[in-house]
């Protein structure tokens, strides 16, 4: 009977420790996972920003572009008039 009690309260502190262990694992992969989303978060801002300036030259690029091609149809327009 006391080998049957003695296996009884080493499989239930096994367990015990076997819980708290999992816990810790859970607890450290909950950690490694928040700092991985939080590094991919920065990577998508950076990258954001990274498309945005290149949109914004290239918007400027063609609105440069569209201005002189007016500039000079008009200018060509006033030499035929006059």
């Amino acid at each position: 009977m006391r080998v049957v009690l003695f296996a009884w309260m080493a499989l239930i502190l096994s367990a015990c420790n076997t819980a708290q262990g999992v816990k810790k694992d859970v607890e450290r992969g909950a950690e490694v996972t928040g700092e991985a989303l939080q590094k991919g978060g920065e990577a998508v801002g950076n990258a954001l920003n990274k498309t945005g300036e290149v949109v914004g030259g290239a918007l400027q690029k063609s609105g440069e572009a569209v201005g002189s091609a007016l500039k000079k149809s008009g200018d060509a327009v006033q030499k035929v008039v006059e």
